[in-house]
């Protein structure tokens, strides 16, 4: 093959294009290079807003709103507009691609960032982007993907750091490519020229898997350099990582960081019908059903399903077993049972040598202390095989030695080179990497095997492993596996308490006048705040090394940073949720619950530590923590003298999420209080927990005729959250519609849209709210008619009018609610035409996006969305890509315009 690049899209083709089953418990060999694109589930991801980047509140203002006896006019504003700001909603990969340039795409183990990245690789390296099974029409750029498995780097990174000048990252991208024999044949030249001069995409895979931390800094350093080159402007990019091999490096703007959402039910359906159908017989395919449905029928396990990698070996597993297991540490330890009890069926090498004798226990026995070594070598992940060799014969002359058993027939070393060759070439535990070096097949299988490693340790020796790394990045995901591991059963329950109970009292509380968070630098220390790791390691180093604001020792304001954070505390909880539940030892239980009880007594009592508690019963409800004693201790607050205490017992309640009678009993009484904001409090809660009896709806319909503006909008949001639509709660809105403070109309006209009735009475409503003197009033209504689906005539006309509204928003609600009922008469692509022109540039693009959802991809329609192409601002151009691709229509000036969009674009 003459033309290089041919030749290199056929080799990325190649390499990628596979779903490697090496580490995964698949016994059929036919799956061995099962065609990723045949199983692939495309991703969604969330980004992240720019207002997660926005400071915690000031001091004054968490003051001045706990201490207001009454809500003023302004003060309820600010509120109102503040709770307005939503997470974004989550997005598909190929949108994802067209808002952004450059993302940083963070994930969980198993999430499946590798997965995507090599199948956005294979289909750019295909030219197959732009159809609709992938990525869309608007992807007609013949760009050129890049691959770096960045721990294939990891010791050149760790080299390059060492020289303190910043390095050339497009001549180490080349010269890899030009020296990795999978590319053979593609010359270093070539892809420095094709970086330079082509549209590239650079996938730069596993940021986390560059163990040091300086290292990875470094590479994030050179990698901004390398974009901001002129030569190189035009690379779009993609780094992925776990989300703690990015919180202790930074990164600049030019990347929108971005998650990995879990699989959703029907992902997780999709999958496993791909899966069964692909690599099964026909005769199986009933089983993908009973599959699904056993998923869906065990809460634990689908929550462990909607990991991609989870779900693979559950699929395999079950295939094989027909069992379900639903902790972590059990799905690792039936694949390795897989793995290894393969060569049990194979006679060659049972009847070689030592360990061809061993069960697979005992192989799996053998392996764990190699994956120790490997894990405490963080600055790589792979590792000369020989020196694995070593490690083996070590880990087997000490296994010959406690078990008695004879000296083998063959030297140590022969007998730990064959069982090398063997896992690497036949169980797939650990790969080759072609260079003389072994890794293992998938790092969570290294870091499984390292925390039986440190479990199977005395007393206090794995206590003393774990002690050592507490808080490392590197090992945080070994830490849990270890707890997960200890707490499998009653076996090893204390031992797993007391790691717990040591990491937990690792920190004392610190001197009581510390408690009081009055320095103003201790809010940067906040829990929950990821984005705010680097800057709080920064002040701590600084503030600890100079001791500044105290002369006190070093160890109290360490103390007082801990108790702010929680970290340990919140290992704890994640490894308490692991725990199967006869581990869960009355001792730890107790602790837990008298840790949350202990801070729960002293926050709920000072509201500057509104943050810690919110952060701490987040927790409880999540990881589903022993709470009945925090529960009581909120419930005696709510009856306090002090309106703030009650008010922050009653929201308390919300949060924790449990609902029984005493709960309900307790909120529903204090929706009786004295103090607005308790009543308030109440009503929210109500509908937070979901408990939509008659007694509850009847309280909240009563707070609907409060004195106190905010009770009754909150009384009516909480009515929309409900769900419970019937004759008198819609009366009640319609009624609380008519109210005269603009909260109060918003909240109605909201939850109206929420509980789906559609009537006449309900639809006349909110076309009178589309009338309103509030513009956010006129925004909900707007909104809810196209919740609500009813696109009638006189529903259509208000829409139009709403689009000529003095206010943007406003006008942006309409445009949306018209692409979502779908009549795409006349008046209404007119209408969405002319917003195409609007002064604001969110209506533009919404109106874009409508264009697109209704499908009239007339003359008029393509031409203002080509127009749209050349627009000032880049979301309504990528929009107006995006609906061009949904209208399908693919004529030579179509294709043309997109073409030239987009190379613009890139310049």
């Amino acid at each position: 093959m003459n033309d290089p690049e041919q030749l290199y899209r056929k080799k990325v083709a190649e390499t990628y294009n596979k779903l490697v089953l090496t580490g995964l418990p698949e016994r059929d060999p036919r799956l061995n290079n099962i065609a990723l694109e045949h199983i692939f589930v495309k991703l969604t991801i969330a980004v992240e807003s720019a207002t997660a980047f926005q400071s915690v509140l000031d001091f004054a203002t968490i003051r001045a709103e706990v201490e207001a006896d009454e809500d003023s006019e302004r003060l309820q504003r600010r509120r109102f507009e503040r709770e307005q700001i939503a997470p974004p909603k989550p997005i598909d990969i190929a949108t994802a691609l067209q808002q952004y340039r450059r993302l940083i795409m963070t994930g969980a183990p198993g999430s499946g960032k590798t997965t995507l990245l090599r199948w956005l690789a294979v289909t750019f390296a295909r030219r197959q982007q732009a159809d609709e099974s992938r990525l869309g029409a608007a992807f007609t750029e013949n760009t050129l993907p890049i691959l770096l498995e960045l721990r294939r780097f990891a010791q050149r990174f760790q080299r390059l750091a060492e020289n303190p000048a910043p390095f050339d990252l497009a001549q180490e991208i080349s010269a890899y490519i030009g020296a990795d024999p999978r590319f053979s044949g593609v010359s270093e030249a070539w892809m420095r020229e094709a970086l330079a001069q082509q549209p590239c995409l650079l996938l730069l895979d596993g940021l986390d898997e560059i163990a040091d931390r300086s290292t990875r800094q470094r590479l994030l350093e050179a990698l901004e350099a390398f974009i901001q080159i002129p030569t190189y402007a035009h690379v779009r990019c993609i780094l992925t990582t776990r989300p703690h091999g990015f919180q202790e490096v930074n990164i600049g703007t030019a990347f929108q960081r971005t998650e990995v959402r879990p699989f959703t039910s029907d992902d997780v359906a999709q999958f496993i019908q791909h899966w069964y159908a692909t690599a099964y017989d026909p005769e199986y395919q009933t089983e993908a059903q009973e599959l699904i449905a056993a998923i869906q029928a065990q809460e634990r396990v689908t929550a462990l399903a909607q990991n991609p990698l989870l779900c693979t070996i559950i699929a395999i597993i079950y295939r094989n077993n027909r069992v379900l297991p639903n902790r972590r540490v059990e799905l690792y330890l039936k694949c390795c049972e897989a793995l290894l009890d393969t060569w049990e069926r194979n006679k060659n090498i049972k009847d070689s040598g030592l360990i061809g004798g061993f069960d697979w226990q005992t192989k799996l026995e053998l392996l764990m202390p190699v994956a120790y070594w490997f894990h405490q070598h963080s600055e790589q992940l792979a590792m000369p095989e020989e020196a694995v060799v070593q490690q083996l014969a070590q880990a087997l002359e000490e296994l010959r030695k406690n078990s008695g058993l004879d000296s083998a027939n063959k030297p140590l070393l022969q007998e730990a080179r064959e069982f090398i060759v063997a896992i690497r070439d036949r169980s797939g535990l650990l790969q080759g990497r072609g260079d003389g070096t072994l890794e293992f097949s998938h790092r969570t299988f290294q870091e499984y095997l390292a925390a039986r490693y440190i479990a199977a340790q005395p007393d206090p020796v794995y206590i003393d492993i774990v002690m050592a790394h507490l808080h490392e990045a590197w090992w945080q995901e070994v830490h849990l596996l270890v707890i997960g591991h200890l707490g499998s059963g009653r076996d090893n329950a204390e031992k797993a308490t007391r790691l717990m109970l040591t990491i937990l009292n690792v920190y004392k509380a610190p001197n009581r006048w510390l408690l009081y968070p009055r320095v103003w630098w201790l809010r940067w220390f906040n829990p929950d705040k990821d984005w705010q790791d680097s800057i709080a390691e920064f002040l701590l180093k600084w503030l600890l090394r100079f001791n500044l604001g105290t002369r006190l020792p070093r160890f109290q304001w360490q103390k007082r940073i801990a108790w702010h954070l929680m970290r340990e505390f919140e290992l704890v909880a994640q490894g308490y949720a692991d725990c199967a539940i006869g581990a869960r030892t009355k001792k730890l239980s107790s602790t837990l619950s008298d840790f949350s009880v202990k801070r729960i007594s002293q926050w709920l009592y000072n509201p500057l530590y509104r943050e810690q508690q919110d952060f701490l019963l987040k927790t409880v409800a999540q990881q589903n923590l022993p709470r009945d004693a925090v529960v009581d201790i909120v419930l005696k607050a709510l009856p306090n003298k002090i309106a703030w205490v009650r008010r922050a017992a009653a929201e308390s309640l919300g949060q924790l999420g449990q609902g029984n009678d005493s709960v309900i009993a307790a909120l529903l009484k204090a929706l009786q209080d004295k103090k607005e904001s308790v009543r308030r409090a109440a009503a929210k809660s109500l509908g937070q927990l979901g408990q939509g009896n008659d007694s509850v709806i009847a309280a909240l319909l009563k707070a609907l005729q409060d004195e106190d503006d905010w009770q009754r909008r909150t009384a009516a949001e909480s009515l929309g959250q409900l769900g419970q639509g019937n004759d008198s709660v819609i009366a009640a809105l319609l009624k609380a519609w008519q109210n005269e403070n603009f909260l109060v109309r918003h909240a109605a006209t909201k939850s109206l849209g929420q509980l789906g009735q559609g009537n006449d009475s309900v639809i006349s409503a909110l076309l009178n709210a589309l009338q309103d003197d509030d513009k956010d009033v006129r925004r909900a209504a707007a909104s809810s008619l196209g919740q609500l689906g009813e696109g009638n005539d006189s529903v259509i006309a208000a829409l139009l009018k709403a689009l000529q509204d003095d206010d943007k928003d406003v006008r942006r609600a309409a445009a949306s609610s018209l692409g979502q009922l779908g009549q795409g008469n006349d008046s209404v692509i007119a209408a969405l035409l002319k917003a195409l022109q609007d002064d604001d540039k969110w209506v533009r693009c919404t109106a874009a996006e409508s264009l697109g959802q209704l499908g009239q991809g007339n003359d008029s329609v393509i031409a203002a969305l080509l127009k749209a192409l050349q627009d000032d601002d880049d979301w309504v151009r990528r929009t107006a890509v995006s609906s061009l691709g949904q209208l399908g229509q693919g004529n030579d000036s179509v294709i043309a315009a997109l073409l030239k969009a987009l190379h613009e674009d890139a310049q």
